[in-house]
């Protein structure tokens, strides 16, 4: 195990424990700490054990972290990781329930305006509900005594801490396989629309209806338009071999006029001329767009608020 980097292991595993607003600003001042304690004593990167000792008389990370939350009361400082995840887990949930919802809406009476309106409000109230069923759970364990005790000094181990993972790093397989497909979209609606349709074997052989509508097909183009943007996006991204801040933010542009294409298709486009092949391609549209729609929100608010990259 490389031991080289103990620190920022240590000062990455405190942050896990801390609330979003003051995780950056908490784990600045303890890597600067850290460094500087390090410093005075002689210590470079690679002195594991010594590192290991200097670490152990800071404390276990989630005793250190809850000593950034005094302020807090609502929910323990035990409980608080485990609070998030439940939250986050339960926001999902309903954001993908709401998605789902929408998009039957948009294929069954069309896109307006007020119904998406609608549809954000009637998030955030849901939304805003389950904040509130959660955090009387879990206030309801605190006052059980649940998760209530400091895990245990003596077993804590500074070379056991989980390696720190770069977010921004990609797998440049992964990369690699999504251009291929990408390519892959470009080829066949360009030259081979025919291709896609409903196969089965009828009198010992193959056979392949085609499904596509040139209601449809007319916008080929500008789906090419934003495949192409996506294959240089992900050419870029291969070759830094890391997502950059400039890099992020083509990806929420790319991801907006996917968005606007999308919305575009569902309002305008027959798919098919068969009824329950067209409302399926409908309804998945319609889910892709809600859920590209967030997705770009919550990346462009992490971008704007400096928490990404």
């Amino acid at each position: 195990m490389k031991d080289s980097n103990l620190i920022e292991r240590y000062v990455h595993e405190v942050g896990a424990h801390l609330p979003a607003k003051t995780r950056h600003d908490v784990q600045q001042e303890l890597r600067s700490l850290l460094q500087d304690a390090a410093a005075e004593r002689g210590l470079s990167e690679t002195d594991s054990q010594a590192i290991s000792a200097l670490l152990r008389e800071y404390g276990h990370p989630e005793v250190l972290a809850a000593s950034y939350q005094k302020e807090k009361s609502l929910i323990g400082h035990w409980l608080y990781p485990a609070f998030r995840l439940s939250y986050t887990i339960a926001a999902i949930v309903v954001g993908i329930v709401f998605a789902i919802g929408f998009a039957l809406q948009v294929t069954q009476a069309g896109f307006s305006a007020a119904e998406l309106l609608k549809f954000v409000l009637e998030l955030a109230q849901a939304l805003i509900f389950n904040l509130g069923v959660v955090v009387a759970v879990f206030v309801g364990l605190q006052a059980f005594g649940v998760g209530q005790q400091p895990p245990a000094a003596t077993t804590w181990d500074p070379a056991k801490l989980p390696q720190v993972q770069d977010p921004n790093r990609v797998n440049r397989t992964e990369v690699l396989v999504g251009m291929l497909f990408t390519l892959l979209a470009l080829l066949v609606f360009n030259f081979a629309p025919q291709w896609i349709g409903i196969g089965g074997w009828q009198d010992g052989r193959f056979e392949l209806i085609p499904v596509l509508t040139n209601s449809f097909l007319r916008f080929v183009p500008l789906m090419s338009a934003l495949w192409l943007g996506e294959l240089a996006l992900k050419a870029a991204v291969y070759r830094s071999q890391r997502w950059t801040k400039a890099l992020r933010w083509v990806q929420v542009a790319l991801n907006l006029a996917a968005v606007g294409l999308l919305y575009t298709l569902v309002r305008n486009a027959m798919f098919s001329d068969m009824d329950i092949v067209n409302s399926i391609i409908q309804i998945t549209l319609s889910i892709a767009m809600v859920v590209t729609a967030i997705e770009t929100v919550y990346k462009a608010y992490k971008l704007l608020t400096r928490k990404e990259n």
